[in-house]
C-alpha cells in the first residue's frame, strides 16, 4: 500500500511540473498561429501545439487536429507535406482517443495513420506510428504486443537523427518491461536513454524509472540517490517545477524508510520553491505530505497547522460544493446499490438456471449439426466411392474398345493385305492372258479394260485410306458413348456421326463414303428417328450428353 501510494505522488508531480514547463511554449505556439497566413504554416504550428497541449487539454486537443485534418482534405491534389502532416495528426487524434478510454477509435486511427505513413515511405511518423500503437497496447496490458511496437519503433528511429525521440521509445520499452515485471531487461532499456546525448529532461525521467526499479527491489540507498541527481538536474536546466518534485521525491522516500528527519528538510525545500512559483497544486500536496510526516514525528500542532494550510489551497482550488454534491450522490448510490444486492442474488441464481438452459441448448444444437455433418461426410464418401467406381468401369470400357479398335484394324490390314495379293495374281493372270493374244485390237481393248480396273481399284484405295485418317482423329470419348449407348446404330451410321463431330459437311461425306448428298441426308434422318432426337436439335450434342 505504501509503495502504490509513493508511486502515485511520483506521477502525479511528475506530469503537472511537465504541463507547468511546456505552457509557455505552447502560449509561444498561439502567437506564432495567429501570424501564420499559409496553409502549410497553420498546420504546422497547431499539430506542434496538439503536441504541446494534448497531455493536459485532451478536448481542446481534439478540436485543433479535428481542424487540421478538415483543413487537408479542403487542400486539391495535397502534396507530399500535407500528407505526412495528416499522418503526424492522425497519430495525436489516435493518442487522445486512447487517453479518453476509446479503444477502438484509438486502434483504428493509429493503424489509418500507419497506412498512410508506410504509403508516402516516411520514416519519422512510421516510428511515430509504431510507438503509439506501443502505448496502446500497453494500456491494454498487452505488454507483449506492446514490446514488439516499441522494438519496431526504435529500429526505426535508430537510423534517424532525432535522439529525444529515440530516448523516448527506449524509456516507454523500460515502463513496458517494469510493467511485465522484467526488471532487468528495464534496466537495460533505462540505461540505453541515459546513454544517449538527450535532454536533461529525458534523462531525469529515466531516472524515475531507475528509482522505481530499485524501490520494487527494495534497493532503497540507489533511489534516493537517483532522486537527489534528479534535483542537481533540475537545478541545472532551472526547471523550478521539476525541482520541487525531485524534493518531494526523496522526502517520501525517506518517509518509507521512517527517517523522518531527513525528510523534513526536503519537504520544507520542495514547497519553499513551489510558494516561489506560486504553484497551489504543489503546495496542496506537499503540505498535506508535511503534515502526515509531523503527525508521525508527533509534532501535532505544527501536523495541525500544516493540515489547515492544505485544506485553504483545497478549498480555493477546488469547488467544496461540487465535492458535497458529488458525495451526495455517491452516498446515494452506495444505499441504492445496498437496496438492490438481495434481488441481484435473487436475479444471479435465475440467470445461471437460464444459463444452464442455454448451454443445454447449445450441446444439443451443437450434437445435431456434428450428426448431421458426419452423415454428410459419410454421404460424401459413398458418392465419391461411387463416382471412382464408375470412372474405373468406364476406364475400363475404353480400354477394351481401343484393345478391339486395333484389332479391327490389325484385320482390316491383314484383310487389305490378302486382297493386294489377290488382284495382283489375278492382275498377272490377266496380262499373260493379254499376250497371249494374237489379234492386236483385242489386245488393245484388253489392256484398256486391265487398266481402267486397276484405276478403280486405286481410287477406293485412296478413299478408304483418306476416310481412315479422319476417323482416327475422332475422340475415342465419343467412340466409346457410341458403342456404349447407341448399339441399334449400324456400323456405317456410326462412321457417319464420327465425320460430323469432325465438321464435315455432308458433300465432303458422300466423297469419302462414296455416296451421293441425299444418301447421306437420308442417313442422317434415320439415326434421328433411331436414337429419338428431334430435328432441330443438334445431333453430337445430343450424344454427347447422353453419357452425362
Amino acid at each position: 500500500m505504501k509503495t502504490t501510494y509513493i508511486t502515485f505522488i511520483i506521477l502525479f508531480f511528475g506530469v503537472h511540473c511537465y504541463a507547468q514547463s511546456h505552457d509557455s511554449i505552447a502560449n509561444q505556439l498561439k502567437h506564432k498561429l495567429e501570424k501564420a497566413t499559409t496553409d502549410s504554416a497553420q498546420i504546422a504550428y497547431k499539430v506542434e501545439l496538439v503536441e504541446q497541449m494534448h497531455r493536459f487539454d485532451l478536448d481542446t486537443s481534439r478540436v485543433i487536429i479535428n481542424d487540421v485534418l478538415m483543413q487537408i482534405e479542403g487542400i486539391q491534389n495535397a502534396n507530399l507535406y500535407y500528407q505526412k502532416s495528416k499522418a503526424k495528426a492522425l497519430n495525436y487524434l489516435g493518442i487522445i482517443e486512447n487517453k479518453q478510454g476509446n479503444a477502438e477509435k484509438a486502434l483504428t486511427t493509429y493503424l489509418e495513420a500507419l497506412d498512410l505513413s508506410e504509403a508516402i515511405n516516411d520514416s519519422v511518423t512510421i516510428g511515430l506510428g509504431f510507438h503509439n500503437l506501443g502505448m496502446f497496447y500497453r494500456r491494454q496490458k498487452d505488454y507483449e504486443k506492446a514490446k514488439q511496437y516499441f522494438k519496431k519503433a526504435i529500429r526505426i528511429k535508430e537510423e534517424m537523427t532525432d535522439v529525444e525521440s529515440l530516448a523516448t521509445s527506449h524509456r516507454m520499452l523500460a515502463v513496458t518491461y517494469y510493467g511485465n515485471k522484467q526488471n532487468d531487461s528495464s534496466l537495460i532499456h533505462i540505461l540505453k536513454v541515459k546513454a544517449l546525448p538527450c535532454s536533461n529532461l529525458n534523462i531525469a525521467k529515466a531516472n524515475g524509472s531507475l528509482a522505481a526499479i530499485y524501490y520494487s527491489n527494495k534497493e532503497f540507498d540507489k533511489s534516493i540517490a537517483i532522486y537527489k541527481e534528479n534535483v542537481e538536474i533540475s537545478k541545472d536546466i532551472k526547471d523550478q517545477s521539476e525541482l520541487s518534485v525531485s524534493y518531494l521525491n526523496v522526502a517520501v522516500l525517506y518517509n518509507a524508510l521512517k527517517e523522518y528527519d531527513k525528510a523534513v528538510p526536503y519537504l520544507d525545500s520542495a514547497i519553499i520553491v513551489a510558494k516561489d512559483l506560486k504553484n497551489k497544486g504543489l503546495l496542496l500536496k506537499q503540505y498535506y505530505s508535511r503534515s502526515n510526516l509531523n503527525e508521525t514525528r508527533k509534532e501535532y500542532q505544527q501536523a495541525l497547522r500544516d493540515y489547515k494550510i492544505y485544506k485553504t489551497y483545497n478549498d480555493s482550488i477546488n469547488d467544496t460544493e461540487k465535492v458535497k454534491r458529488i458525495t451526495a450522490l455517491e452516498l446515494n448510490y452506495t444505499f441504492e446499490k445496498e437496496k438492490q444486492a438481495d434481488q441481484l442474488r435473487l436475479e444471479s441464481e435465475a440467470a445461471k438456471k437460464r444459463l444452464y438452459l442455454i448451454l443445454f441448448a447449445i450441446a444439443v444444437i451443437l450434437g445435431s449439426v456434428i450428426f448431421w455433418l458426419t452423415r454428410k461426410n459419410a454421404k460424401h464418401r459413398l458418392e465419391l466411392s461411387q463416382n471412382r467406381l464408375q470412372k474405373e468401369q468406364l476406364d475400363k470400357v475404353r480400354a477394351e474398345l481401343a484393345l478391339v479398335t486395333k484389332e479391327k484394324e490389325l484385320k482390316r490390314v491383314v484383310v487389305e493385305g490378302s486382297l493386294r495379293q489377290e488382284i495382283l495374281n489375278k492382275t498377272l493372270g490377266e496380262i499373260k492372258d493379254i499376250i497371249g493374244l494374237e489379234n492386236e485390237k483385242e489386245r488393245k481393248v484388253a489392256l484398256q479394260s486391265l487398266s481402267a480396273s486397276l484405276l478403280s481399284e486405286e481410287v477406293t484405295k485412296k478413299t478408304t485410306s483418306e476416310i481412315q485418317s479422319y476417323l482416327d482423329k475422332v475422340s475415342l470419348d465419343f467412340k466409346v458413348i457410341l458403342d456404349s449407348n447407341f448399339s441399334q446404330l449400324s456400323e456405317k451410321e456410326k462412321e457417319l456421326l464420327c465425320l460430323m463431330t469432325l465438321g464435315l459437311n455432308a458433300t465432303k461425306i458422300s466423297k469419302l463414303q462414296n455416296s451421293t448428298v441425299s444418301a447421306i441426308k437420308s442417313s442422317r434422318s434415320r439415326i434421328r428417328k433411331k436414337i429419338g432426337v428431334g430435328s432441330k436439335e443438334d445431333i453430337i450434342d445430343f450424344i454427347n450428353k447422353s453419357d452425362v
